[in-house]
């Protein structure tokens, strides 16, 4: 018999560890990736319509999994061999690890002076890479079948060369997914770019807060090239979300903020209090909040947020998510795993399995945060050795293959605590040292299990949506 997936659908594997397949929808992603093991990984090669397959000889699990599949009419078979799969259906086995998108910082220059930069971009402590450079990583790239980017700097932007970037990565199939700016130097023409080469990203635009943006941005008149920018993405269909820094400063302003916001059509605002990393370590002593004063803010606004009718989706830190209109609602703080789960099988940071930073000057590294930290040299540049290769093996794969069980292993503390299976360890730098010591608590997370607890933001959510009158009859 022959078997293949139903068009338009389409497998896309990984090579490496761990195998996987990526069912498509067209050209675009439509499910989560599953992850498999190499035997019926290669077996499910077989099911493209021009080989003959004897399902008895299969693996066991890959007979599971075409199971399924003719179940749920994903896929056909036929006594006689199909028509040929298009190109952009067939089968790849790429040299990579999974990675599912990327972080890509295309410059460490920026023409603001953020007081919280993690690349320190002000201070031009990264390069800006030579368009050559840039085209070989966007190969790399392509070839490791990473279909996806968000693009950062540094601001993006600041590059006069931005129309290659865009045009390179179309051509080799790689979706612009988000794009990171303080939206100074977005114009129409920009946007007349993205459209030339039919990418629709969306944008998330800094902004800090109605009345404060342009103290923590450090240029005069931000708050104004923001709030313009904000028209023109709305004119021209662009979804934007904002990312906002609570501090002291601009406490008080996140409700007017958020409506201010939801009112441009800003699908979603994502708070968080800086990291004591990068810039931010100069200023934390005098603006940072306390972590009972961040609860505050955000307890305080999850009230407004229920009784302002759920204005756009929300994310407060690891605190509290909910979706725009709904009262469903999630801690990202809280997992739910059982005290006796192998801990050596939960990775530290699920992200970081699936994600990928790299850098002003081509170094990869798991996230962002890792990069103006003690280690960020440790990583290896796509400059110097095949991409593939470096997600595969070496300093790169040690860190994301970290676990928890390596986190208690270090803090046999973190064994003890009964809060380890809602915690987990919370974020792999938030708290790493001088020195470059990743395997610590992450404080944050720990203050918020040991003093807060995902106890009381229920009762604050619960009790906001009863008083909206919101609730619904069990």
């Amino acid at each position: 018999m022959y078997y293949r997936l139903k068009e338009p659908w389409s497998f896309r594997g990984w090579k490496g560890t761990p195998y996987a397949f990526r069912a498509e929808f067209g050209k675009h992603k439509h499910d989560r990736p599953m992850f498999i093991a190499k035997e019926p990984f290669l077996d499910l090669l077989y099911c493209n319509g021009e080989e003959d397959v004897d399902i008895e000889s299969l693996n066991p699990i890959a007979q599971k999994i075409i199971g399924e599949m003719m179940e749920n009419d994903y896929m056909e078979e036929s006594a006689e061999p199909m028509k040929p799969l298009q190109p952009w259906q067939r089968y790849h086995v790429f040299p990579s690890r999974y990675v599912d998108s990327v972080h890509w910082s295309i410059t460490g220059k920026c023409n603001f002076k953020c007081r919280h930069c993690l690349v320190s971009a002000p201070s031009a402590h990264h390069p800006q890479l030579p368009l050559e450079d840039l085209m070989h990583l966007v190969r790399e790239m392509a070839t490791c079948g990473i279909n996806r980017v968000d693009i950062t700097g540094g601001e993006p932007l600041v590059r006069n060369d931005f129309e290659q970037i865009v045009e390179a990565l179309t051509k080799h199939g790689i979706d612009i997914g988000v794009i990171f700016t303080n939206a100074s130097l977005l114009t129409a023409n920009t946007l007349d770019i993205l459209d030339r080469w039919h990418q629709h990203p969306s944008f998330q635009l800094s902004f800090d807060g109605l009345g404060h943006h342009d103290w923590l941005r450090g240029v005069p008149g931000a708050e104004v090239q923001a709030d313009a920018a904000f028209k023109l993405l709305q004119e021209r269909g662009f979804p934007v979300g904002v990312a906002m820094c609570i501090h002291k400063g601009n406490a008080e302003s996140l409700r007017d903020t958020a409506n201010y916001l939801a009112g441009y059509g800003a699908v979603s605002l994502k708070l968080n209090a800086p990291q004591k990393l990068g810039l931010w370590k100069q200023y934390s002593d005098e603006y940072a909040l306390e972590e009972d004063e961040v609860w505050a803010v955000y307890r305080d606004y999850i009230g407004h947020y229920f009784a302002d009718g759920m204005p756009l989706d929300i994310e407060l830190d690891g605190y509290f998510f909910c979706k725009k209109g709904e009262t469903n609602y999630r801690i990202p703080y809280v997992h739910h795993l059982k005290r006796d789960y192998p801990w050596d099988r939960v990775p530290y940071c699920e992200s970081m399995r699936h994600n990928m930073y790299i850098g002003p000057d081509g170094r990869l590294a798991p996230c962002m945060g890792f990069s103006d930290t003690a280690i960020g040299k440790k990583f290896p540049s796509a400059l110097e050795e095949p991409l593939g290769k470096l997600t595969r093996e070496g300093y790169y794969r040690d860190v994301v293959d970290t676990t928890v069980g390596d986190l208690i292993a270090k803090n046999p503390e973190c064994a003890e605590c009964e809060h380890l299976e809602a915690c987990c360890g919370g974020c792999m730098v938030e708290d790493i040292t001088d020195d470059g010591d990743y395997l610590v608590p992450d404080g944050r997370c720990c203050y918020f299990h040991k003093h807060i607890g995902e106890q009381a933001v229920r009762d604050a959510a619960d009790a906001a949506i009863r008083a909206a009158g919101l609730a619904t009859e069990e």
